[in-house]
């Protein structure tokens, strides 16, 4: 998939200037999946994750009943896709990501996040 490379830069830039280690939500999601297209392994954990919390979000909570049910089907997929490119050599919890659920995942960055400063 080509991406366009001003796009690239926007989402860079973007990313650069968040404060946390992950951007989540609608952002997070753009900057992710286009990021994703240029550098599947870098970024495939953290699309992963942004996807599988906007499946489980409240865009896809206010839709009804038979859409609802697609649209987290689809992001499901799509998280997994992307996870499937995580590499062999990265953390544990990235490698075991859908084991847990999103909030567990967010710990676990956190306390790895509190062991390195």
């Amino acid at each position: 998939m080509r991406v366009h490379k001003d796009l690239v830069l926007k989402a860079r830039v973007r990313l650069l200037s968040h404060n946390e280690r992950i951007l989540h939500g609608e952002e997070g999601l753009w900057v992710y999946r286009t990021l994703f297209a240029v550098s599947p392994a870098v970024h495939a954990y953290k699309l992963a994750l942004v996807l599988r919390e906007a499946a489980q979000g409240p865009r896809v909570a206010v839709l009804p009943e038979e859409r609802r049910e697609r649209a987290r089907q689809a992001l499901l997929a799509e998280a997994r896709a992307a996870a499937a490119h995580i590499p062999s050599h990265a953390p544990g919890h990235q490698l075991r990501m859908w084991e847990y659920p999103v909030s567990e995942l967010r710990r676990v960055e956190q306390q790895i996040t509190g062991a390195r400063q």
